[in-house]
This record gives structure tokens, sequence and C-alpha cells, in this order.
């Protein structure tokens, strides 16, 4: 029980050692939950077991019949559908929603263990304001009142002069999307940061290229018959996880072949029928010898191309020609037969049959290309839209024409971000509406004093942990001159939040209210409900209770934007166009149209007499128009004459699927850079010289039962996944004279490579750790988990290492603190030595292409 008894504005010192509360499910039963879900998806057992198997935990005597309360998972970004089981204010178990569409009833190891950050010792209860350096760990506890008014008196400041601009936000991973942007157009400014290009921005640039209406691809995995994996690790790490992974299993009972490129063997290549092992970054150049194959055989779909391609056939073969499957040999280790082999097996699976890339191919200074390359081997078969095969939705999330924002709605912002904006790569934010921008430059061009920032809050995101470069991210957030004002939401004391001003104690996904969704694995839209399974605890609050008294405190005409009393009183206006209203959601999670059939092909979707009546056709393409777009004046396609049909077509500029991209062309040059219309391959350009022995590529890759910081605060997870030492292949560890177990000295470079900033082949950062020797990782690589190296955060994120940083709260009693008997264990920041390192055209992280040197110690 954690307690305390200091005057809200007392001085702390940093506490002593803590010790734990106990819950009613016992940790011994959630780390056996939570391992079984990880052997279910590295393949020693059945996908089924991650359903609810949990034990139910008795009732204590008193106390009232445990309730279930539906609600939505934030362990990681899938979001999928819960179930929090609950007595007496107190949460026992979560199980999955089977209500979700997604999820449909399952949760994986990190949703299991929720109850663990809920009642996290080490978690954040009480507003804090720092009294000592930054940096230094002293804090003291002040009120709510104290927060509000100071933070309201800086922002109304630098409002009040015109320059709402200097106020940044930088964001995590964010489910409160719609109070966020209504609080930050409210206030005016533009400057709102988050971690796209740390997560997916290739991949989204490449699919928004070529499709033009989604950022996202849903395979229907379910219904396939054979897959091409380049790179995704979706048995543990994909960004719809537990959704993909059933159906993929399903699939995979009923047949269907999967086919894995990987430079590392990870629990879903060890799930497949083949696995390649690959140098990293050559995985577009797979996927142009594999269209070379199809289009040199004639195995493609050449009716479908000939219909729906912006770019001929017989163009697309001359382009790919050049991609040879011996070259693709010679600078990926994919046997030259097995290359062809397996493209004529894709072909004759069409149309059922997809790629699967997410995180995986696209994590490389030569992403954007890469994704392009892999995206068309889809069109090329002819599977895109339809049953089995390479499919997507409109909505990426709810349907916002159903369920718009309750008026009134700001206007967006009329103030530039030069951060925001990143005008340095092309396609960054070249597509609407979708927020793609360069998050590894901020705190760079921070710190160049490119923008000028008066005030920064950080919602959800330990940039001084997860971001490369952190050590520069925690000197910048360390430099009052930079930053004056720092204010750090989130649920735990981090490397972050050591850095801040003010510390606001964040509620957990378990404690808050939320509208939220995620693709539509099954090409339904759907809409979820995150609601409190149990009050939040200590002072925590959530930001739809933060932002709007913020506003009001700020005024100017912001406090109009937010007339409602309460977040309930908001949601009941939301969901009032929904049947049942936010009543049903409050009694299901879940509400999905019982009318949609799953939305395959959605451009043949025919245009009606009303959408045509006004319209003019182009006589040369067929593009329809209506009307004229206000900001540009140019005139706005509806649509695209097929075969004399009114068909929606893609979203593209051409309305058809866009090999050939003259959009990304005229992109590169209004920033004066060269942008490849089709798919090419680009070699990195580290990794084309001759290496010494003790020179390797450092790739980086997540456990299972972790998902960056939100998880290392989990007990019940680190206790089944705490360490990361570096793997290193036999063969190249021989060469080396280094063994299994050993010490080394790993030194990382920024890329000799003048695309990139600070590209000039200068020495980065150094960290020491122990290998562990493996023939399932390629002989140039060097992979290290980036779940770990956490240096605050409390015992369990530490390994033991820190105990003193719960602060404010006084003594901690925590019995589980006797059953640490992983403290000490390697625990090393990976980030700290990978540089900061964007495609040059789209501005996605290469995290898999870090160049480096090691050496036993």
């Amino acid at each position: 029980m954690t307690t305390n008894t200091r005057a809200p504005d007392e001085e702390i010192p940093k506490p002593a050692p803590a010790v734990p509360e106990a819950w009613e499910l016992g940790r011994r039963d959630l780390l056996r939950i939570g391992a079984a879900a990880g052997a279910a998806l590295a393949g020693l057992g059945t996908i089924e077991i991650v359903r609810d198997r949990t034990p139910t935990a008795p009732v204590p005597k008193g106390s009232t019949q445990a309730k279930a309360i539906p609600s939505m998972c934030q362990m990681c970004t899938t979001a999928c559908g819960i179930i929090g089981h609950v007595a007496d204010n107190r949460l026992l178990k979560i199980t999955g929603n089977p209500e979700d569409p997604n999820g449909q009833g399952a949760v994986c190891g990190k949703g299991v263990a929720g109850p663990s950050v809920l009642y996290d010792p080490f978690r954040l209860l009480y507003p804090l304001k720092r009294v000592g350096e930054r940096g230094s760990g002293r804090w003291k506890r002040i009120s709510w009142e104290t927060a509000y008014e100071e933070m309201a008196g800086r922002l109304k400041e630098i409002r009040e002069r015109g320059t709402p601009g200097e106020f940044a936000f930088q964001q995590g991973r964010n489910r409160s999307t719609d109070i966020i942007s209504r609080f930050l157009n409210a206030y005016g400014t533009p400057s709102q940061f988050n971690h796209r290009a740390l997560c997916s921005l290739n991949r989204r640039a490449a699919i928004l290229t070529t499709i033009g209406e989604s950022d996202w691809d849903l395979g229907d995995y379910e219904n396939t018959q054979y897959v091409l994996n380049f790179g995704c690790n979706w048995a543990e790490a994909h960004q719809g996880h537990i959704p993909v992974a059933t159906r993929m299993m399903r699939a995979r009972q009923k047949g269907a072949k999967l086919v894995t490129f990987e430079t590392r063997l990870s629990n879903t290549a060890a799930l497949s029928d083949e696995w390649f092992c690959v140098k990293p970054g050559t995985d577009g150049l797979i996927a142009l010898a594999m269209a070379n194959v199809i289009c040199r055989e004639e195995l493609w779909d050449k009716k479908w191309l000939d219909t729906w391609s912006n770019y001929p056939a017989e163009k697309i073969a001359e382009h790919v020609a050049q991609y040879t499957p011996e070259w693709a040999e010679r600078e990926s280790g994919v046997p030259a037969e097995d290359i062809i082999r397996i493209a004529r097996e894709f072909a004759a699976a069409a149309p059922k049959c997809t790629t699967i890339c997410n995180r995986g191919s696209q994590g490389h200074r030569n992403g954007y290309y890469n994704d392009r390359a892999i995206t068309m081997l889809n069109a090329l078969v002819g599977n895109m839209g339809k049953t089995g095969g390479w499919c997507w939705h409109p909505q990426s999330a709810w349907d916002k024409d159903l369920l718009p924002e309750p008026e009134p709605v700001p206007e967006k912002p009329t103030a530039k971000s030069i951060i925001a904006e990143a005008k340095n790569w092309p396609l960054a934010n070249a597509f609407p509406d979708k927020k793609m921008k360069v998050a590894e430059i901020i705190y760079l061009w921070i710190k160049e004093g490119r923008q000028k920032i008066s005030a920064l809050m950080t919602y959800n995101a330990d940039t001084a942990w997860s971001w490369p470069e952190a050590q520069l991210v925690r000197g910048v957030l360390k430099d009052e001159d930079l930053i004056p004002f720092h204010v750090c939401i989130d649920v735990m004391y981090s490397e972050t939040a050591h850095l801040a001003d003010i510390i606001l104690p964040w509620a957990t996904y378990l404690e808050r209210w939320d509208i939220d969704s995620r693709p539509p694995q099954g090409l339904i839209d759907y809409v979820g409900l995150r609601q409190p399974v149990v009050p939040p605890r200590g002072e925590s609050k959530d930001i739809r209770e933060i932002f709007p008294e913020l506003a009001r405190r700020i005024g100017g005409g912001m406090e109009t934007y937010f007339p409602w009393r309460t977040t309930e009183e908001y949601l009941e206006e939301y969901f009032k166009p929904l049947p049942g209203g936010f009543a049903h959601m409050k009694a299901n999670g879940i509400w999905i149209d019982p009318a949609k059939k799953p939305l395959y092909e959605p451009h043949l979707t025919r245009l009606t007499p009303d959408e045509l009546d006004g319209s003019r056709e182009d006589p040369k393409s067929g593009i329809l128009y209506k009307g004229t777009d206000e900001k540009t004046g140019e005139p706005v396609a509806i649509g695209i004459r097929i075969a004399g049909i009114a068909r929606r077509g893609f979203l593209t500029p051409s309305r058809k699927v866009e090999i050939h991209s003259a959009f990304v062309v005229g992109k590169g040059k209004n920033v004066g850079k060269d942008v490849e219309p089709l798919p090419v391959y680009e070699p990195i350009p580290s990794h084309q010289r001759d290496f010494p022995d003790d020179h390797l590529i450092m790739t980086s890759y997540k456990i299972n039962v972790h998902n960056a910081h939100r998880t290392m605060q989990s007990k019940w997870l680190q206790e089944i996944s705490h360490t990361n030492p570096a793997l290193l292949n036999r063969a190249t560890a021989t060469k080396l004279g280094i063994g299994d177990g050993d010490w080394i000295e790993v030194t990382s470079f920024r890329p000799d490579d003048k695309a990139v900033p600070g590209g000039d082949g200068s020495q980065l950062g150094t960290l020491r750790t122990r290998v562990r020797l493996t023939e399932g990782v390629h002989p140039m690589v060097l992979a290290i988990a980036h779940n770990a190296g956490r240096s605050v955060g409390g015992a369990y994120a530490t390994n033991g290492t820190d105990t003193a940083h719960n602060p404010g709260y006084g003594k901690i009693t925590d019995a589980d603190l006797d059953r640490l008997w992983w403290q000490g264990a390697i625990s090393v920041p990976q980030n700290d030595l990978l540089p900061i390192y964007p495609d040059p055209v789209a501005g996605g992280q290469a995290y898999h292409d870090t160049v480096v040197q090691i050496r036993k110690v």
C-alpha cells in the first residue's frame, strides 16, 4: 500500500529502496500465462492459448461478485478489445472482448499483464515540480491547482504575444487524437510532433504513393494461400499483432504457405515454411527480382494491369529487366533459383496471395523504395483488394462521417512549424491529412536553433530513452536555454520525466476514456470505447480532463471549444448518432454496423447518379471531376470511367494504381531532390564498402512481451524478458575469437552518407554488453533488442538498479522486490548507439542499418 503523509508542497528527498503491494491475481499466474502466450506465438503451442484461460482470482470474502467491464487495451498499438473483471474497485484479471472484430476475444501476454501496470508500485500518482537542477532527481509534490496555474500562465503568455508555435507538443502513442487536436488547434500551435518516422513512415508513404486512399495494408490473411513476408515479425511485434497472428495461424492450418525474408530467426521466421537469412536492406531488390521473373515469364495478370495500372505492363517489364535474380543473389544472399521458384509459386497462388512487411523492410535508408517494390508485386499478380489477397480499407479508424466531432470544432492553425513541416524530406508531409513527420530531427533542429521552443509538453513519449541519438535528446531536454519549460505527462517516471520541470501523473488505459479503433482486419470499419474499469489511483488524471481545464484557464476563446463539463458529457454527444448511443458503447465496448459486409475491391464501387450529376469527364484519361478544391482551385476528381462504367477508382491522381508516380517526382522537385517515379533498388551507401571482420550492421527487434517504455514497468513482463544481449553469428564470432557469453564493446558510427543529417561516418557511441552466439542471425549482423536499458523508472524497469526514483510518494511496500531474481541482468540502451538516419525520400528512421565495430573486452 502506498502512503504519503507529507504536505503537498514539501520537498521530498530521494526515497529509500522500495517494498510491493500484493494483488489478488498472483505474479506466478501471470508469469505462466504470459510465457504461454509468447510460446504460442513462437510456434510452441496453438494460437488459441492466448484466449480467456486466465485463472479467475477468488473474490475476497465480503466482496461483491466480479463485474465484467468492456474496454480497449493500450499495452501496444493494436488496441484490442478487452474485458476488465472487477470486484470492489479492484481489477482481478483481463480477458479479450469477443465483440471486438479485430481481436475476436484474444489477448496476448502484454494484455494479460495490464494489472501489473495499473498497480505498479513505482508509477506516478501525484503532480511533481522540480526543485533542483534539471536531471538532479529532486522534486516536491504539488497540488493540481499549482500545476494548472503555472502551466496556464506560461502557455497564455506565449499565445498572447502571438507566437503559438513556440509551444510544442511531443506525443508518443496517441490514442486520444480528437481531444489533443482540439486543444492544440484551439491554442493555434502547429508544433505537434509525433513519432511516425520512428514507427512506419516509409511503409505508409509507399502505400499512399501506390493506392492513394490508405496508408495501411490489411492482407486478407485468413483466406490467403501464399504469404511473402519481408521482415515482418507478426508473431511478436506487428502493429496488428493478435488480429494478424490469429488469422495467419488459421490460414496456416488450412495449408497456406509462408515464406520469410529476415536477417534474424524471429518467432515468425521460425513459424515459416521457408526462412531466408538476408543482408539488411536488400528486401526491395529481392522483390524486384521476383517482379522480373513474373514479367519475363508473363505470370502476371495482364488484364488487371491493363485496366488498373497507370503504367503499361510492357513498360513495367522493361524497367524490372535490370533486376535479375542473379544480382539479387549477390546482394541479398538468397539463391537465384529460389527467387525464381518463389516468384512462380506466388503468381500461381494469385489472387489468393499477399505480401506483408510492416516495420521490417521499411526500416532502412532505402525503406520507401523497398516497400514500393514489394507493393508492386501485388499489382503484378492482380490480387489487390481480392479475397485472400492484398487488401486495405478506406477507413483507417472509425467512420468520421458517421461520427463527426461535436461542434464547435476549432480551425487548424495558420502558423507554421519548421520542424513539423520537415521540408527537407519530399514525402514527409506530401499526403493530405496524414501526419508523416520526421521525428528523428526534432531535437537536433532545436539544438541547431532552427525553431524556437518556449514550452514543451511531452505525452506518453520517453524521447530521452527511445529516440535515436538519445544522448543528444537528453542534452537538449536538460538545456533550459533551448527548452525553458518542460511538462511531462506519463504513467511512470522515465528518462524524459527526469528532465522535466513539472510531471503530471497520467491515468493508465484502465482508468480513462477514449474513442478508439484500428484498421479493420476483417475489412468492416468499427468503433470502440476505452472506459475506466477502476477509478484513477492517487491523483492521476487523463488528458481529457487536463486539456479542457487548461483551455478554460488560458482563455482567449479556447474555452469555447470545451463546453462539456465532463468527459462523459462529451462522449454522450459524440456517440449520439449510433443506435443505443453512449449507453451501448459502455455496455458492449464496440459498435459495428450489422449491415456492412467486408469491403473487398473498393475501387470497383460504382458512382451513383447523384454523385455523377454535374460532373465532367476528361476524354483522354476517363477521370471524372466535380467541383473545385477551395484551397487550390483545382478540379476535384471523384472517379474514373472504366469500360463504360463510372467507378470510384483508386484515390491517386490517375485514379489507378500508380506504379509510376509523377506526384512524388513533383514533390521532390519542390524541395530540390530527385525522387524516382518507379520502384527501384537503391543500395545503402554505408553498406557498400568492404567491411573489416570486426565491422557489422546492427539491427533492432522487439520481444513479444514488450512494447517500448510502456511495458518495462510491468514486473510480470520484465520477469519473462528483462535482458538484451547482442546476438552474433557463430561463424563471425569464431573469426573474432569471441565465445558465447563474452563481454564485447560495441562502437557505432554515423552513416557515411551526405544525404542524411550528420552523415560524415564519425563515431557516435559506445557501450559494453555480452554476446549470445547463434546461427539464427546473418553473419554481417549484430542484433540487439531495444526493449531494455532503462536508467530510471523503478526497480522492475531497471533490473534492480533504480530503487530511488519513485519521487514524492514516501516509502513503498512491495513484497515482490524480494523476488527480483533477475537483478543486475544485462540491459543496455541500444538507442544510444543509433544515429539520426532518415530515409532521404520519406524520412522514416533506418533502424537496421547502423554500422558498428565490436571487440572482445
